[in-house]
């Protein structure tokens, strides 16, 4: 959705007076994250979070809930009161548990609420890895496959999915190893623990400049602004993979349409203020916004896409 659409969405519900029930006004919206501080999704949620007290007018708290590759943080949401008290922050796709079931198995449990931002990857090396390219790596992990590894913040997140479609693109067989959050996989590439990672650019920018890591290109379809010197891995030679995460809020299923549509407008206000829109761009981050619907459609034709990947064996989904 591009900005001038946003716009007038925006617009039309501004017409409309914000819903807001007496318990809006006396209890705090929980944010929750389902993964540790330090990562993307915890980047996004903080700096929208932030923006939500004046636009809902409400107390807004911020609560981690790592866990299962963001299932403790999907179930924490789903079981809780179908009152809009709860928010979760979380990739297009919530839980891995939504990859093994069929696709509309993710509406009895989490209603949408709002599409929220989009970003590439950033495909990052430790510094101690020979390669300078990614025609170099590709040569590497031939030469000795499942030898390189990769870490993910968890096992069938986004991150993972889109290392898995990375290696199917270019050939290559590297050795998986997921982690309960971002942070603690960045410690590991930084420390040459784990050789490889494909992560946002919120959880990739902050060590550039420390040496300790090298990126070799980027998976959007194009270079990234602020980076024109990183190609992309089309460029690099392996054309038609282009990859990004999708993030977006949730809600328990069976929350009433008119709070469902207040929290929306709420997220949507936020995503329109020019200090949210410096702070996520700065980050990497491409602010989406739009109406539940446009969430529900997004999420499920990603679950489709990647059930294919689950059923290879390539990605295993423990429920």
């Amino acid at each position: 959705m591009n900005r001038r659409t946003l716009l007038k969405y925006a617009a039309a519900l501004g017409a409309a007076e914000l819903v807001q029930p007496a318990w809006a006004r006396e209890a705090p919206l929980r944010v929750v994250v389902p993964f540790p501080p330090g990562g993307g999704t915890d980047v996004l949620g903080r700096v929208i979070a932030a923006s939500l007290e004046p636009a809902l007018n409400r107390p807004v708290i911020v609560e981690n809930k790592p866990g299962a590759s963001g299932m403790l943080g999907a179930d924490y949401t789903a079981n809780g009161a179908k009152d809009g008290g709860i928010l979760l922050f979380a990739g297009l796709v919530p839980s891995v548990r939504y990859y093994a079931r069929p696709p509309e198995d993710v509406l009895k449990q989490l209603a949408p609420v709002c599409p929220i931002a989009r970003s590439p990857y950033m495909v990052a090396v430790n510094a101690d890895v020979p390669a300078k390219t990614m025609k170099e790596l590709v040569e590497q992990a031939k030469a000795r496959p499942q030898d390189l590894t990769f870490g993910t913040p968890g096992n069938a997140t986004p991150q993972h999915i889109a290392t898995e479609l990375m290696q199917a693109a270019c050939g290559i067989d590297m050795l998986h190893v997921p982690y309960r959050g971002t942070g603690p996989m960045m410690t590991d590439l930084l420390g040459g623990q784990i050789q490889l990672v494909v992560a946002t650019v919120a959880a990739v920018e902050p060590y550039l400049k420390s040496g300790r890591l090298r990126v070799l290109a980027v998976t959007s379809a194009e270079r990234l602004p602020k980076y024109p010197d990183i190609p992309t891995i089309a460029e690099s030679g392996y054309q038609g993979f282009s990859a990004q995460i999708q993030f977006g809020t949730y809600c328990a299923a069976g929350t009433p349409t008119d709070i469902i549509a207040a929290l929306n407008q709420g997220v949507n206000r936020a995503l329109q203020t020019e200090d949210v829109r410096r702070k996520l761009g700065e980050q990497g981050f491409t602010p989406t916004g739009g109406p539940p619907e446009a969430l529900q459609a997004a999420l499920l034709s990603e679950i489709r896409e990647v059930a294919a990947l689950v059923k290879s064996g390539k990605v295993k989904v423990d429920l």
